[in-house]
C-alpha cells in the first residue's frame, strides 16, 4: 500500500468571535476510484485520530472511465458518513459523468443516490450553513463546465459566472468554497470565497525539492498551483495534492495527501 502524508493548515478570521474553539474538517479529493491503490482502512483510522468536524471533498472520488469499479469507494464514503457529516463537490470525472449520460448511462446518479441515502450531501451549485457553539460558516460547492478543464488552451471565465451558479455570498459569515479546479482563483475570490478549497493536479505528479510539481493534469508545465496555501490579498486557496491517479498511476515524490483544515477565530484557541 501507498504511504498517505498528512498536511495540517490553521488560517484565522474575524468572522469567529473570540474564543470560538474553530471548525476542522479532513479534505479528501482526487481518490479516483483508488486505482493507485492506498490503504482506506488506514485513511479512517487517521481522519478518525483527527476528529474533524466534517469530511469536504473537493471532487474526482470517481473516474469517468467506462471499465470504472466503484465500488470500493462507494463503501468506503458510505461508512465515512456513518461517522461524519460529509459534504461532496463535484469534481470533472463526476460532472462528465453526470451531463455524458450517452456514454455513461445513470452512473453518476446511482453513485450519488447510493451516497446520499448513507448522509453524503451533494453540493451541485449549492450553499450549506454549518453552525458549532453560535457561530456559522457558510460551505459551498461549485459545478463549473467542462469547457474549464479542457487540455488544450485555458478558458477565460467571466466575472459574472460565480454569480450565476451560486448566487451572491453573504459576507457576514465566512465562505469556505469547493472548487476543484485552482486555475480560477482569482475568480472564487472577487466572487467572495474566504478560502477556497481545490485538487484537480495531483501535486503536479511529479515533485522536485524547491520546484514543486512539474505538470499538471491538463498538460501543462510547471503549474502556478499545484499543492499548499496561496494568497490574493485577503483571500486564501489550500490545493490539495489528492489521493491518488488516473489512467497512468504515476506519483513521484508526491505522495498522497490528507489534508486537515482548522478555521479559527483570530486570537483564537
Amino acid at each position: 500500500m501507498k504511504r498517505t502524508d498528512i498536511t495540517g493548515y490553521t488560517v484565522e478570521t474575524e468572522k469567529f468571535s473570540e474564543g470560538f474553539s474553530g471548525f476542522k474538517f479532513a479534505i479528501l479529493s482526487d481518490l479516483h476510484s483508488n486505482c493507485y491503490g492506498i490503504d482506506l482502512h488506514g485513511l479512517n483510522r487517521r481522519i478518525r485520530s483527527e476528529r474533524p468536524d466534517a469530511v469536504l471533498i473537493a471532487g474526482d472520488m470517481f473516474n469517468a472511465h467506462i471499465n470504472d469499479r466503484p465500488e470500493g469507494v462507494l463503501s468506503y464514503l458510505s461508512v465515512l458518513a456513518g461517522h461524519y457529516p460529509v459534504f461532496f463537490a463535484l469534481g470533472n470525472h463526476e460532472y462528465r459523468m453526470k451531463i455524458c449520460t450517452e456514454v455513461f448511462g445513470e452512473r453518476y446518479y446511482e453513485i450519488r443516490e447510493r451516497l446520499s441515502e448513507a448522509g453524503v450531501v451533494f453540493l451541485e451549485d449549492e450553499t450549506v450553513t454549518l453552525e458549532k457553539e453560535g457561530e456559522r460558516l457558510m460551505l459551498s460547492g461549485v459545478e463549473i463546465d467542462s469547457c474549464f478543464y479542457d487540455k488544450i488552451g485555458t478558458p477565460s471565465m467571466g466575472p459574472g459566472l460565480m454569480d450565476k451558479h451560486l448566487g451572491e455570498p453573504d459576507t457576514r459569515f465566512y465562505n469556505l468554497l469547493l472548487a476543484h479546479n485552482p486555475d480560477f482563483f482569482d475568480r472564487y475570490a472577487g466572487w467572495g470565497a474566504d478560502l477556497t478549497v481545490s485538487g484537480h493536479l495531483h501535486g503536479g505528479i511529479v515533485r522536485i525539492p524547491g520546484i514543486g510539481g512539474i505538470a499538471s493534469t491538463t498538460g501543462f508545465i510547471l503549474p502556478r498551483y499545484d499543492s499548499g496555501m496561496y494568497r490574493k490579498r485577503n483571500r486564501l486557496m489550500l490545493v490539495s495534492r489528492g489521493l491518488g491517479a488516473h489512467t497512468l498511476p504515476v506519483r513521484v515524490n508526491n505522495n498522497p495527501e490528507l489534508v486537515v483544515l482548522k478555521i479559527l477565530a483570530k486570537n483564537g484557541l
